[in-house]
């Protein structure tokens, strides 16, 4: 069943300010009304609560009281919308035993729901609770290993605030982070198992609600986004949910170019030494073809596995024009070097940064001798800047994985230079 996993905050609403009913007798169901009778099973619930928004946006609570173990529910829904159930319920938890979320649709349905366990209940009618059941089950397995990973950090932690020995407390430590590690790559299965889920199922409800919670995810880049959103079929872009989504990744465009524009990124004042000691000033680059600045050092695990990828792209664009300009926040000079040569950087135009340190008044009287990562608030790395002819910035690509990264960079490539041939920047 629909668990707590996903689509948590979209109920937020639904638990104040709610217009109270009872629930109604039978009548003729339309494609703008729901209505959903069945069972539970056990003696002890006397009433059930259904929650979820009508047509008008109104935020309903209708109380059904249990008759011969039978249930009834109606109601005004356009679509398919979230909805909570609750019967005895023993905590005010969404995992609380007595509760469950589920999507009503607008037509007949059904519902076995047996007491103390309606996160097991069986629902019919509705394609898209089908469709989130389907997901649940995928990820089953994944979703059980969360959650005990999550009682042995739990274990790790009281542990580590009992413990007054400091190598137990390091030892402890140590697993914990182990620990937490995996909790990450399992957490990442999942997130990859509903985004292909999303991908699969464009025709489906269910995936408009899971994708809401995508859309201000900043390690899924803006054109996975805006792709998955282009690909969802015309009546849920059309239903109120896809115009909130598509206006979230509106919210989330004008945010992102905001943020470009307050690091104010320029080639204009740039200017460090290239592996030859020679100051060379960036405006020298501008004016030509567009410019990958990438922010790397030779320690950087990623960086050095995204090479191939940003050389291969550099030999695809090279003859339109493309520059690769790199920047090493090595704080040695030795390890710069010898990595520039293993990495095959050597076709690209190389520097080192200013070596990090805590910055004086001098400095900012002086502000050529302030790190270029700190002016532009570099704070991971890989880090990807692209620049148009003109020195403006075009997109900046960090914190994402490296296979979204370089798919996003050679898309704003692409959509520069259009066949193979720039287009004087227009993009």
């Amino acid at each position: 069943m629909f668990k707590k996993v996903v689509l948590v905050l979209l109920l937020g609403c639904v638990l104040s300010s709610l217009v109270t009913m009872e629930c109604a007798g039978q009548k003729t169901v339309t494609d703008k009304s729901f209505q959903m009778s069945g069972e539970l099973i056990g003696d002890s619930t006397k009433f059930v609560v259904l929650r979820f928004v009508d047509n008008q946006g109104k935020n309903i609570t209708d109380t059904c009281y249990i008759k011969d173990g039978r249930l009834n529910f109606q109601g005004n829904i356009e679509q398919p919308t979230l909805a909570m159930l609750t019967g005895r319920v023993k905590t005010k938890n969404y995992d609380d035993p007595n509760t469950i979320r589920f999507f009503l649709e607008p037509k007949k349905m059904s519902i076995s729901v047996a007491e103390n366990n309606f996160p097991g209940a069986k629902i019919t009618g509705s394609d898209t609770q089908r469709d989130m059941d389907l997901l649940s089950q995928q990820n089953s397995a994944l979703l059980l290993e969360v959650k005990n990973l999550l009682m042995k950090r739990t274990i790790y932690n009281n542990r580590i605030k009992i413990s007054a020995n400091k190598d137990t407390i390091a030892a402890l430590k140590g697993q914990r982070d182990q620990l937490q590690s995996k909790l990450t790559a399992v957490n990442k299965n999942i997130k990859s198992n509903q985004i292909d889920f999303i991908k699969n199922h464009p025709k489906s409800y269910a995936s408009a609600y899971l994708f809401t919670e995508f859309i201000s995810d900043r390690s899924i880049p803006i054109f996975l986004i805006k792709s998955i959103y282009h690909d969802f079929a015309g009546d849920v872009k059309e239903s109120k949910l896809g115009k909130d989504n598509l206006l979230r990744i509106n919210n989330r465009l004008a945010a992102d170019q905001l943020a470009l524009l307050k690091n104010n990124y320029s080639l204009e004042s740039v200017a460090l030494q290239n592996e030859q000691n020679k100051t060379v000033k960036f405006n020298n680059f501008i004016g030509k073809s567009l410019v990958i600045v990438d922010f790397w050092a030779s320690w950087c695990i990623p960086c050095v596995k995204s090479s191939p990828n940003l050389k291969k792209i550099y030999n695809t664009y090279s003859k339109d024009g493309l520059q690769v300009i790199t920047v090493s926040i090595d704080k040695r000079n030795d390890d710069w070097i010898s990595a520039v040569k293993k990495n095959g950087y050597d076709i690209f135009v190389n520097f080192r940064d200013i070596p990090d340190h805590l910055l004086t008044i001098d400095d900012l009287k002086n502000p050529e001798g302030i790190p270029l990562s700190r002016k532009w608030n570099i704070d991971y790395i890989p880090s990807i800047i692209l620049f148009d002819k003109n020195g403006s910035v075009v997109s900046k690509f960090d914190k994402i994985d490296d296979e979204y990264r370089i798919i996003g960079l050679e898309e704003k490539i692409r959509e520069y230079y259009g066949n193979g041939k720039p287009n004087n920047g227009n993009n």
